[in-house]
């Protein structure tokens, strides 16, 4: 497709503009629901009037790429402000993501579009099937994997709607609110017809009040079990601060001086950030002498963020972003867990070995994933630990649930997202975590937000950003072991093989229809 034809005409912006604006509006830290519910329908509209009247596919694949531009350009701008403090290319850094997310939505608006002309099938029935599909591509493509804002995520502030989740996880979420936006789509797409507009609307009231009454149902049959008291520890370091060596005593003070304050109150774990020594413990064996001070007094384990090196001569070392357990003898329980998923670019650059970027950075694109998950078992039980971008992925909170953690804990930094609406984007997904495994989730961010989310995806208390301070909650358990925990995302794969079939069909009819235009 060359440049020229990229350019949208003033509908196709319309639709865009509309259902980007939309898309805006209905995420955190935005206190409205609403427009969740319709901001899908005015690209769907716009796509299903294409592919009714057999306009070629890249206009719906246009109507697609400027959606996707439109929304993750304003939704995810925080990018540019996070990268700012690594590079000088900060902004071509939230460009690249933005078309590369652009062009993700593009396929799929331009799947619904095949779709949609191979069936003639109502939006309420298409729109959720490929939304979903493109959702699941997000969180598949490897190493630029970005499942950031799911559609189910906009419901992460109402927990009554939310508990949906624990059938399929957000994606089956996301399916219903994709479905309610393919109702009002239709709605305007069959405005002369009353009775079609009479089903589509006792649909929306019919759906919304099933998902009510199950997430009622689940919210008040569900028995929370106290747990124990775990404290978290937010030491509020600024980002520019963090990794000058001349600060390191003094942030390791301050961690020191929190967590006597948390420790005040006896509770059976502390939590640290992401991170939280500000150098690979290697070369600070004091350090540990440190931690050892604190927790054995009291006989308080410490969980918290590191980064740890692996030697492994002749070859280069290999680094990791990671967590560990110190003991309350203050001894380090081994294994060291390490990171997973890692951060494109920021922590891993995609497609080149971490040894090779080692030298550009110390800090910065050249780590290692780690291959194993690890279970940590303080006294108060099993833990999980996800480190900071691990907890946008759904798949790694059930592989700890269903390998026997009893706690949740999500340590991060989020110092670099600053006053943006990064934070807030980025708390919601513990809360889908929380509901999806029915699991507690603690989490310790640097400079928030940091809190304790109950196995029912309600916030039991959370901090400020930029606060620094220490707080304990009394967790719960419930002894429940979710549908999704057992079957997985099973919406989400079978949304992503319907549209595949979809496609098929949807390409087959339009090369058809072609080659009878030609021979015309």
């Amino acid at each position: 497709m060359s440049a020229r034809a990229l350019l949208p005409s003033r509908a196709e912006g319309q639709a865009a503009l509309a259902t980007a604006a939309l898309f805006a509006l209905a995420y955190p830290p935005v206190p409205l629901l609403g427009p969740a519910f319709v901001c899908l329908a005015p690209a769907a509209i716009a796509v299903a009037h294409r592919a009714d009247e057999r306009v070629p596919l890249r206009a719906s694949l246009r109507i697609g790429f400027w959606t996707g531009a439109l929304a993750y350009g304003v939704t995810l701008y925080w990018i540019a402000t996070a990268l700012a403090l690594y590079t000088k290319l900060a902004v071509l850094g939230w460009l690249a993501a933005t078309v590369v997310l652009a062009i993700v939505v593009a396929v799929t608006l331009g799947a619904l579009h095949l779709a949609r002309r191979a069936t003639r099938w109502p939006m309420v029935l298409l729109l959720p099937v490929v939304w979903i599909a493109g959702e699941m591509l997000l969180a598949h493509l490897g190493e630029l994997a970005f499942p950031w804002l799911p559609l189910g995520l906009t419901t992460a502030s109402t927990p009554v709607l939310a508990q949906l989740a624990d059938l399929s996880g957000v994606h089956g979420v996301s399916f219903w609110v994709a479905a309610v936006n393919g109702a009002v789509a239709d709605m305007f797409l069959e405005r002369d017809r009353g009775t079609i507009v009479a089903r589509r609307a006792l649909f929306v009231v019919a759906s919304v009040a099933a998902v009510v009454g199950y997430g009622w149902w689940r919210m008040t049959t569900i028995r929370l079990l106290p747990m124990s008291t775990v404290a978290v520890v937010q030491p509020s370091i600024p980002q520019e601060d963090k990794w000058q060596e001349e600060n390191q005593e003094r942030i390791v003070g301050i961690l020191a001086d929190v967590t006597r304050r948390a420790i005040a109150g006896r509770p059976r774990l502390v939590v640290w950030p992401e991170a939280a020594l500000p150098d690979f413990l290697f070369r600070h064996r004091e350090w540990l002498d440190t931690l050892a001070t604190l927790a054995a007094p009291t006989r308080t384990p410490i969980l918290l963020g590191v980064l740890d090196v692996k030697f492994r001569p002749p070859e280069r070392p290999l680094y990791y972003n990671g967590a560990m357990l110190v003991d309350g003898d203050g001894r380090v329980r081994e294994p060291v867990y390490h990171k997973r998923r890692l951060v494109p670019v920021v922590e891993r650059v995609p497609f080149i070995a971490p040894e090779l970027v080692r030298g550009w950075s110390e800090y910065f694109g050249g780590y290692a994933r780690g291959s194993q998950p690890v279970i940590f078992h303080p006294p108060i039980g099993a833990v999980g630990a996800l480190v900071c971008y691990e907890s946008i992925f759904p798949s790694l909170a059930r592989e700890y649930r269903r390998g026997g953690a009893e706690l949740l804990v999500n340590i991060t930094n989020d110092a670099w997202f600053g006053r943006t609406l990064g934070p807030y984007q980025h708390y919601a997904h513990s809360v889908m975590r929380a509901i999806e495994t029915r699991l507690p989730v603690v989490r310790a961010a640097n400079t928030g937000i940091s809190g304790y989310i109950d196995p029912l995806g309600r916030p039991q208390g959370h901090t400020e950003l930029f606060e620094r301070t220490a707080a304990e909650y009394l967790v719960d358990f419930a002894d429940v072991r979710s549908p999704y925990v057992r079957l997985g995302d099973w919406v989400g794969m079978l949304s992503a093989l319907v549209t595949v079939a979809l496609i098929g069909a949807g390409w087959g009819i339009a090369r058809r229809d072609e080659r009878a235009e030609d021979d015309g």
